[in-house]
């Protein structure tokens, strides 16, 4: 019998080899291995040593008690809580979305946008948070998460093809984890607090920067 050899090409979106992701996507490489450096501290100085410098409120001791008060012109705050995570699988799972949402809009789109849109993603996620919880510690990439993937779900709605996504299911399940952490199952399951108001945050900032992009392109159009 003869053997009949098909080839996939062109059917499903490939990603080029390792070695030039690393070249075409420094932003998105960059965010990922920050972040895994400030986990390496964590782990040798402890948490606390690390919070004082990048939690989004600042720890001040005020008579014989701590109280956590506002970033004020400390900029870099409403940013680096982004890079903080509390654990092994919480690194990893924000990791792994990082690089599959990142690598696409950075590739298509250059790494000064990917920039831009971590700065803004992080900014509006942390201050959404911090609106919603009050003075508190938080952290992860996950608002950036949602702002990357709020923007490849408009792009992937109006401008279809423009940015190549691997599967469509992959915003489903996006879309039912922000739902069900805003249920309060994830935290009675064992899986910690959810910063409900960071995914919300990003959300909105990658929406709203995919609404822009999308229009833009289609008047180049």
């Amino acid at each position: 019998m003869p053997v009949v050899e098909i080839s996939l090409d062109g059917l499903m979106p490939s990603r080029p080899d390792i070695t030039v992701q690393w070249r075409q996507a420094p932003v998105t490489i960059a965010i990922l291995v920050v972040s895994v450096m400030v986990f390496g501290l964590m782990g040798l100085l402890g948490d606390a040593a690390v919070l004082d410098w990048l939690a989004f409120n600042k720890v001040e001791f005020n008579g014989r008690r701590f109280e956590l008060v506002s970033p004020g012109a400390e900029y870099w705050r409403y940013v680096s809580p982004a890079l903080i995570h509390f654990g092994l699988m919480h690194i990893l799972f924000n990791g792994l979305w990082i690089w599959e949402f990142g690598f696409r809009l950075e590739l298509r789109l250059g790494s000064v946008f990917m920039l831009n849109l971590f700065i803004a993603g992080a900014v509006g996620g942390n201050l959404l948070q911090s609106w919603w919880s009050g003075p508190s510690i938080f952290g992860g990439l996950s608002g950036v998460v949602y702002a990357l993937m709020g923007c490849l779900w408009v792009l992937w709605r109006w401008r279809p093809g423009f940015v190549p996504i691997a599967t469509p299911a992959i915003f489903t399940f996006m879309w039912i984890w922000l739902v069900v952490g805003f249920t309060g199952i994830l935290k009675w399951v064992g899986l910690g607090s959810i910063a409900n108001g960071a995914h919300l945050g990003g959300l909105l900032v990658g929406i709203a920067t995919g609404i822009i992009i999308a229009r833009l392109f289609s008047v180049r159009g």
